[in-house]
């Protein structure tokens, strides 16, 4: 049997994991040059990377011409086009609208804005005052800022596919979590099986198979907050400048990962007879729609293309086929559960910061030696990003985001670390496993409070495993380590911090 190979590393706010199948060199040689192919693009869209030229361009915020690279100026036209047969549900110039949301760069927000606020954001929206010509893009109105949400990740994705395929691989998977491309065929498979989860538990609700195709996910729960109990999505309609109500989420299937992403996004966005201007220009399109009425009822809509696919109706299977999705696809086992975004962990962890900073670090291969001997484990990546909470010019604190795998899938842990080098706090951002979640209970965490790099973390002695979750207790313990040694190689010997 082909052996596999599987890296995880975080970048573009997520979790990207990347699976291929082949010779060893090839596979591990590809995946890395994959995950830097992914940060590439996340430095030439990101309006979280202060110098990428999209930050950079929304901070002039102001009319006129901007000359721009020919890669970034190609995805700005495919933009356009999907605003176009989109009418007007997907648009990258929807910037000042996610930011007075609170979804953009200072991602502070717990209550809505005001209809005045609203209407004048919306002034400064619309692709229709984008113009691209020449070696440049040309902005008619002033106050305009772009954001790639919705199409950013799905280009990424593609992009990192392509450098599988340079390194000979034919058979992998890219995926972080909203947005998964499937190449090739697994052996032994009829393809790659993907869940789509349930928008309010835990459980799943469809799995497909797919071969050279993607899947994206656009969910009312990915990022949100509640505004007198109601949910306040980040899919917001970009013609109204409010977030829609009514869908829970929408899976689209699609030949490129950018497309399923721009158009879960779209479909979302769009009211149920507007989708067929979509339909009509993607007639084969397969995509899943759960709404969700005022009763908090969920219903399901797949398109006419999707038959083969859909698994189901909670509220019209019959137990026998209920049975028989189990037995295809093991739920529990892949249950998704997402505890904390990683600014409501530090918020929670440094309330006393006025803005959290990002620091990408490459570990020099002396540095990676001292750390490694530090865990006793060796390492699959030497980038890590810290987000750094500073009050004033100060710093109260760092913090990182590691993937570890606990039982069989990677557990998404936030541990933050004073100045002095002592664990400030530590969160399960996201559980994947299908048991042992009370590891992220105060009982167990709590036990690594003011813990350094010379303390001792032995499971069961210094540290007390929670009862039948021993190899998530494990993760943790082992996600402690790893942050407070690479901290250590990285602040505490001189090292720019």
């Amino acid at each position: 049997m082909a052996e596999f190979y599987k890296r995880i590393r975080y970048l573009m706010g997520a979790p990207f994991e990347i699976t291929a199948y082949g010779e060893a060199a090839a596979c591990l040689e590809g995946i890395d040059a994959a995950f830097k192919e992914i940060d590439r693009i996340d430095r030439l869209i990101s309006i979280f990377h202060p110098q990428s030229p999209i930050a950079r361009m929304n901070r002039l915020s102001s009319g006129g011409f901007v000359p721009l690279e020919p890669e970034l100026l190609g995805l700005i036209s495919s933009a356009i086009y999907y605003w176009q047969v989109s009418c007007g549900a997907f648009d990258i110039t929807s910037g000042p609208l996610v930011d007075l949301w609170g979804f953009g760069v200072s991602r502070k927000k717990d209550a809505a804005p005001s209809r005045e606020e609203i209407s004048a954001a919306l002034c400064h929206v619309g692709s229709q005052y984008l113009k691209v010509h020449g070696e440049g893009l040309e902005f008619l109105r002033d106050g305009m800022k772009l954001n790639f949400g919705g199409i950013g990740k799905g280009y990424a994705v593609d992009c990192a596919v392509e450098k599988l395929k340079e390194y000979g691989i034919r058979c992998g998977m890219v995926n972080c979590g909203s947005t998964t491309f499937c190449l090739g065929v697994p052996p032994g498979n009829a393809g790659w099986r993907v869940a789509i989860r349930d928008p309010r538990s835990e459980r799943g609700i469809s799995a497909v198979l797919l071969c050279n195709q993607a899947i994206a996910t656009s969910g009312d729960y990915e990022k949100c907050f509640y505004d007198g109990g109601r949910r306040v999505s980040h899919l917001i309609d970009p013609r109204t400048g409010y977030p829609k109500n009514g869908v829970a989420s929408v899976s689209i299937i699609a030949a490129s990962a950018m497309e399923a992403d721009v158009l879960s996004t779209a479909f979302f966005i769009l009211k149920e007879d507007e989708r067929r201007n979509i339909l009509d220009a993607f007639p084969k399109l397969e995509g899943l729609i759960v709404g969700e009425d005022r009763s908090g009822e969920m219903t399901f809509s797949p398109t006419p293309a999707w038959s083969g696919k859909w698994y189901g109706r909670r509220r019209f299977l019959a137990q026998a086929a209920l049975a028989l999705i189990a037995l295809i696809f093991p739920l529990r086992a892949l249950a998704t559960t997402v505890y904390l975004s990683e600014d409501e962990a530090l918020s929670l962890m440094m309330p006393g910061a006025d803005r959290f900073d990002t620091e990408e670090i490459d570990l020099s291969p002396d540095q990676l030696l001292k750390a490694e001997a530090r865990t006793g484990r060796r390492f699959l990546e030497s980038r890590f990003r810290f987000r750094v909470g500073r009050m004033g010019k100060e710093a109260v604190g760092y913090a990182m985001v590691l993937d570890v795998i606990g039982k069989e899938r990677p557990i998404t842990f936030l541990i933050g670390i004073n100045p002095e080098g002592a664990i400030m706090g530590t969160e399960v951002l996201i559980y994947r496993e299908s048991e042992g979640s009370e590891v992220r209970h105060r009982r167990f965490m709590g036990q690594f409070l003011k813990k350094k790099k010379d303390d001792p973390l032995r499971l069961g002695q210094d540290i007390q495993p929670i009862s039948g979750a021993t190899l998530s207790s494990r993760a943790a313990a082992y996600a402690v380590k790893k942050a407070l040694s690479i901290f250590e190689v990285v602040y505490q010997k001189g090292n720019p911090g």
